[in-house]
């Protein structure tokens, strides 16, 4: 249970950590353009400190599912998920 929280935890802090660029992609066609504009502009001011707590979370998440031994196919294929989706957030920010 712990490791999907910790996978969860990784997502979210990835997603505002390139909020700047994927926010306004996802919030305006939901109609939340002001809330989009915010999110952009306080996580520009916080990016790199943000993207450290995003990679010490994901790190920690393979920590609880490898170090500890903690075999559950589901565990391993939702830490994978995070990774693929982190990086993706990441990549498409840089881009």
């Amino acid at each position: 249970m712990i490791e999907k929280v910790s996978q969860l935890a990784t997502i979210f802090s990835g997603f505002v950590a390139t909020a700047c660029c994927v926010g306004p992609l996802i919030l305006v066609p939901l109609g939340l353009t002001g809330l989009a504009g915010g999110l952009a502009f306080y996580a520009t001011k916080y990016q790199t400190l943000l993207i450290i707590v995003t990679f010490v979370l994901l790190a920690y998440s393979f920590y609880l599912v490898y170090r500890r031994k903690c075999r559950k196919k589901s565990s391993i294929i939702g830490l994978w998920i995070t990774t693929v989706l982190v990086f993706g957030m990441f990549i498409y920010t840089l881009m």
